[in-house]
Order: structure tokens, then sequence, then C-alpha cells
């Protein structure tokens, strides 16, 4: 018998159809506005929230766009339709980025190809510039491929090694067989060599007896959470873990006999167990698709819980866990049948929801909590009062004020997080404030205000001094033959330095007042001018461009 969850229930949604394309639904505490922001010609496979505070979105024909989260405005970054094979569930599948892309620009595709007619699977690196995906470096290939089983998930881990999911390929030999890339998950170096700490020496296979993999995520937990196609039955949802063996084909979910030696293999093989086997009796399945760990407060129904999306149920499930991530301790389901097949999904940093449908029209849906809308700032002032600094700031016509970061700098250049505020009011203008003891003679404060969609706009900086009245200034800026650094002090020694673009230092001097500096050999460009006070403390930092 398979273990039923007891905690398992349907949530009844109400539903207020505003448009055909917007409807608000009740999660029990929170509204929600579900709007079909983009439709798509192609099917869509993969579905991430990634560079440029944008979706990016695969399908299966071959095809990568950048999707708008607000408007659904796309751009085709690449079509790679020519490459890729598409017959049954085959095709251009999981996607990945680099995770320093603003210095590595890499995005990580897998897709099937013909090869002498035969069905092949492979990952490949593009690099993205100029609004398009390019330079193709096929990384692993020769995979076996077929019309269904195929995989493939990414994900990323922060030992910077990428994992794959494989399908069996139709062939029920292949998963048991190490020596066989199909029916496993794999584990790859971000140059597509093979990790020397993968569980077996000189192979990228990471797990075995799989039979579909189609979810992967890291929680942070630090476990890595999948999901998996059964045949007729046992669906599965997996902790995956290093050199495991996960049964497949001689077990179906549990090791409990449901067909004949499951026990005994499990016992030979070490099989790793699912955390849950869904739709247990033979003749259906639900079909897991993918699954992301959902932190945010912007829905409090979902905050902290693994979201599972189902292709064959068409639903949002979603999994509560134990302290110890090792037990589910409750299932809900969400938006039953709203949007039929439900084929991927992802989470934008503001809590925005995004899902890509597996049917007809393939359509992404946004989910957002309707009580949080854009905000901005109007106005910022910061002054100093028995060494504490005091920040006021004002958001004019904001409307549902979501929230603010308050950033502090020694400098201008390395600014980091003090506080998030949440808003005071919910509609219309708001002042707030607040308070922080000052722990050097100067701090630079600036305020990050936070929309809906995750854009932030961010204020000036502001200089704030306790302890004397000293003050400084550049002139001209932009310079070209010269600049003067203007200062009211005539009594303590400063050093002044000015760095140019990569950090290097170009100028240093000691000085007590104003200063002319000769910038007609200095490179055009921008510059740091930095003046510090004998203790090293920061008293002044602009930017300076030499033109």
């Amino acid at each position: 018998m398979k273990k039923i969850f007891s905690f398992l229930l349907i949530l009844f949604i109400s539903i207020s159809r505003l448009t055909a394309q917007t409807i608000t639904i009740n999660l029990g505490t929170t509204n929600v506005e579900a709007k079909n922001i983009y439709t798509s010609t192609g099917l869509p496979w993969e579905l991430k929230y990634g560079p440029g505070d944008s979706l990016w979105m695969t399908t299966r024909n071959g095809n990568v766009f950048r999707i708008n989260a607000e408007t659904g405005a796309s751009t085709l970054l690449l079509n790679h339709t020519a490459n890729v094979v598409q017959s049954g569930e085959s095709g251009m599948l999981g996607m990945v980025f680099h995770p320093a892309f603003a210095t590595n620009p890499f995005v990580y595709i897998v897709y099937t190809y013909l090869d002498a007619g035969n069905i092949k699977e492979r990952l490949s690196r593009f690099t993205y510039a100029n609004n398009a995906l390019s330079s193709e470096s096929v990384l692993l290939q020769n995979i076996t491929g077929n019309t269904t089983h195929n995989g493939s998930r990414l994900l990323v881990l922060p030992d910077n090694t990428i994992l794959m999911t494989t399908g069996d390929a139709q062939n029920l030999s292949s998963p048991q067989n190490i020596n066989n890339l199909s029916g496993k998950i794999l584990r790859l170096n971000l140059d597509g060599t093979v990790p020397v700490d993968n569980p077996i020496a000189g192979s990228y296979v990471y797990s075995l007896g799989h039979r579909n993999g189609q979810g992967l995520m890291l929680h942070p937990n630090g476990k890595i959470y999948g999901t998996e196609h059964g045949p007729d039955s046992n669906d599965e949802f997996q902790i995956i873990e290093a050199g495991r063996n996960y049964g497949w084909p001689n077990v179906y979910g549990f090791c409990d006999n449901d067909i004949a030696g499951e026990t005994a293999f499990c016992t030979a093989n070490s099989v790793k167990e699912p955390l849950a086997s869904w739709n247990v009796i033979p003749g259906g399945t639900w079909a897991p698709s993918d699954l992301i760990w959902y932190g945010s407060a912007a829905i409090p129904e979902f905050q902290n819980t693994i979201l599972v999306t189902f292709l064959k149920t068409n639903k949002i499930r979603r999994i509560q866990l134990n302290a110890a991530g090792d037990a589910i301790t409750g299932q809900t389901d969400f938006f039953v049948s709203q949007w039929g097949r439900l084929r991927d999904i992802t989470a934008a940093p503001n809590g925005d929801i995004f899902l890509a449908t597996n049917s007809s029209p393939f359509r992404i849906i946004r989910i957002r909590n309707l009580n949080i809308l854009p905000v901005t700032i109007s106005k910022l002032e910061a002054n100093c009062e028995q060494r504490n600094i005091n920040i006021n700031f004002t958001a004019s016509g904001a409307i549902n004020v979501s929230r603010y970061f308050i950033y502090t700098a020694n400098d201008i250049t390395n600014f980091t997080l003090a506080a998030t505020l949440p808003a005071q009011t919910s509609q219309g203008n708001t002042t707030q404030n607040y308070s922080q003891k000052l722990l050097n003679n100067f701090k630079y404060y600036k305020i990050i205000s936070e929309d809906v969609d995750g854009s932030k706009k961010e204020t000036a900086y502001k200089n704030v001094a306790c302890g004397n009245n000293v003050s400084f200034s550049i002139s001209p800026n932009p310079a070209s033959n010269y600049f003067n650094l203007n200062t009211n002090n005539t009594q303590e020694i400063y050093l002044l330095q000015v760095f140019n673009g990569v950090g290097a230092k170009v100028f240093e001097e000691r000085r007590k007042n104003n200063v002319s500096i000769a910038t007609s050999n200095w490179a055009k460009g921008l510059y740091l001018v930095t003046v510090r006070d004998k203790e090293n403390n920061v008293l002044f930092t602009d930017k300076m461009i030499v033109n």
C-alpha cells in the first residue's frame, strides 16, 4: 500500500472574471491577479526569470525568447529551428544561466538533434550579446534520445557545476547501465568537463535509475529536489543525492513490492525512495513537470513552500516540508483546471509567479498579489544629530506602496544594505524615516524603491558629515586640462587620491587647502576622487569625467 498523505486537500478558489485575459483569484487571505501577458505560437518548455529583469523562454521547435514581465513584449534571441529536431516530446528543452552572467553572459540549453537518422540529445552553451544568443559551444552530445523520455531540466549548483536530467529514451536497459548517459542525472563543470568529485571517477553520472526527470530545484536547506514521471502510476517527488540509485525500471515509487522484486532490488542497490509517490493506482499519471522554491512574502499562502506544476492534472501543488526537509507535512492543490496543462513555473524577485501552459493557446500567465503595486521616491533628506544619521524620505503619488531598501557606505563604490523598510501606508503619499548610529565621521546614504515588478529606482547619494563642517567640491566637472578640489578646510591635512576606471591610482597628494590638478595627460574616461582624513576616514568621494 502506498503512503497517502492525510493533509492533502483541494483548495476551492473563488474566481471573478474581469476580462478574457485577466481574472482575480482568492487564495484564502490573499487576492491575486492572474493575467495572460504573452501568447506563444511555439510550445513553451523552459521558463525562467532571468537577466534584464525579464522572462526567458525556450520553445520545443527551437527558439529562445526574452519577454518583458510587465508588458509581454518579446524579443527573439535565438532561432535554432534548423538544428533542433522536434518530434513528439523532443525538441529544445532545458535552459539555465551562468551564475555570474554579468561577466560571463552564457546561457546553457539542451536540445535534441538528428544524427544519421537517430534522435540524439546535446547540451550547448551560447553567448548573449546585442539581444541575441550566438557562438554555440557544444559541451556534451551523443546522448541517446527519442520522441519521448528525454528529460531535460538543468540546474546550476553553488559549486559552479550543472545538473542535467536525461530520460530513459524508451530503453529500459539504460537507467541501470552506468556506461549509458540516458535515464540519469548528469553533473558537469561549466566548461563541460567531468568534475573530479563526481560519484564515479571520469563519468558524468551523478545519479541513476531515472525514468524521465522533469524538475530540479535547490532548496535553501542545501537539498536538491526533483520530480519524475512514472509509467502508468507512481509519479515521484524526490530528494536527489549524489551516487544514489532511484530504482527505475525495477522499482515503481516506494520499495513496497507492488511489482515483484522491489524490496530485494532496493536492498541490493541502496535505492533512494521518493518523499511522495503520486497516483499510486495504475491507470493514469499526473505528470509533474517543474518545481520552484517560493521564498517571497508577496503571496503568503505560498511563502517558504515548494510549488510544482502538473501537466495531466492541470494544477499547481504546494508542498510543505518539515524542518529537516526530509518529510512532507502538507500538500494543497491550487488553480485546478484553470489554464489546462502547466509546463513550467518561475518567480520574480518581487514574488510574481509566472506559468507556461502546455495547452493551446500556449500562454504565459502572471500571478500577482493585488496589494503590491508600484512606488517611487520623490524626496530624500538626511541630517546628523549627536552622531546619529536621520534619513527622511517621501514617496509621492505612490499607489499601494511596497518597500524601501536603505544602503550605506563609507565611499560611493561599496554600498551595503542597512535596512529594509515596509511602507507605512498603502495608498498615496507616504513619509518615512530611518536612524542609524554613525560609526565613522562621514557616511553616504541612498534609498532604492522597489515596485511590484521587482524593478528598482535609485536615489542620488546623500553625503552626511558629523563632527565638523568641512566641505569639498570638484570643478570643472567634466574636466579637460585640469580640475580644482575646493575646500573650506585650512587646518587639517587631508589625503587626496584619484583612481581611474579600473581602480588604478593615478594621483595622490597630502594637502590642507585648495588644489589644482593637471589632467591634460590623463586618458579620457571616468575617475574617482577621494579625500581621507588622518584616521583614513573618507571625507569626500565623487566621480569625475575627463574629456
